[in-house]
């Protein structure tokens, strides 16, 4: 189903998710902020650029390991070595990318849902070997200044980075109550923050996430969810099963689902139908 009757869980209209590349120590510090406002983030991590040795700007093994495997939020793919994927040939793509997820997987003991392009850089041959790597989705970094629920998450594309010159008036925008449960075509917003944490510290700026979790955080009509729990949460609505007539609806997966459906507040639990 297209998402005109979507809701986030406990029927909220909006939604939050972070991203961040590369997996430098200054993570530690994003992690600090984004905890004391309840945002919730997605670390991209490129396996085989680990450092040797402890003491510099990125994360050895063992450390990544004890910091993002303890930390309540998502890791996912980067690219085992940050490569420009549409610069390798289809078997090389297949590699930097599945030995990457077996590599994540292995060392921190779960699935990796979804991935964020190295360089920004993709095309319809990547994301088909993407597809075919079982991963579910794959950030851009091309900025929407929008709060769109991707049709393609393979493509999906943020709403902007923490530079962005905007960042303020779409916050604004953002938090403007514009929902009318009575009004056929709403869509529920989500607000798509990116980047690496490095330049927060490189430039000396991190009171623009300060300022930001300030704003949005911890609200109790916003969604905080990593990537992957937005995207996995999307997948199961559109899983959802409606009789001809739509007096029916049928969730066959195992997340329940809320809805605003013609106007009226419905949540469709795990497994079960609902009959209006």
């Amino acid at each position: 189903m297209k998402h005109t009757f979507l809701l986030f869980p406990e029927f909220k209209d909006k939604a939050i998710t972070l991203s961040y590349d590369d997996g430098t120590v200054t993570d530690k510090r994003l992690k600090e902020i984004a905890d004391t406002y309840g945002l919730k983030c997605t670390f991209n991590i490129c396996s085989e650029c680990f450092a040797e040795k402890g003491g510099n700007d990125k994360f050895t093994r063992s450390e990544a390991f004890e910091f993002y495997g303890r930390s309540g939020h998502e890791v996912a793919v980067h690219g085992a070595k940050h490569m420009s994927l549409t610069e390798l040939n289809s078997g090389l793509i297949a590699r930097e990318l599945t030995h990457d997820k077996d590599n994540l997987e292995r060392l921190f003991g779960r699935i990796m849902y979804g991935m964020a392009y190295a360089n920004g850089d993709y095309n319809d041959r990547v994301t088909e070997i993407v597809r075919n790597s079982g991963l579910h989705y794959a950030r851009t970094t091309v900025s929407t200044d929008a709060f769109e629920i991707p049709e393609n998450f393979l493509a999906w594309h943020p709403t902007c980075h923490h530079d962005s010159p905007r960042l303020n008036e779409l916050i604004e925008e953002f938090l403007a109550d514009g929902y009318n449960p009575y009004f056929w075509g709403n869509k529920p917003k989500l607000f798509y923050l990116w980047g690496h944490s490095a330049e927060f510290e490189r430039n000396d700026n991190w009171n623009m996430l300060e300022n930001f979790g300030k704003k949005v955080g911890k609200r109790e009509d916003i969604y905080y969810a990593t990537n992957g729990e937005i995207c996995a949460y999307v997948e199961a609505y559109r899983a959802l099963q409606t009789s001809s007539d739509g007096t029916i609806l049928c969730n066959p997966t195992c997340t329940d689902i809320f809805l605003n459906f013609f106007g009226q507040k419905v949540r469709v639990n795990a497994g079960c139908t609902v009959k209006f």
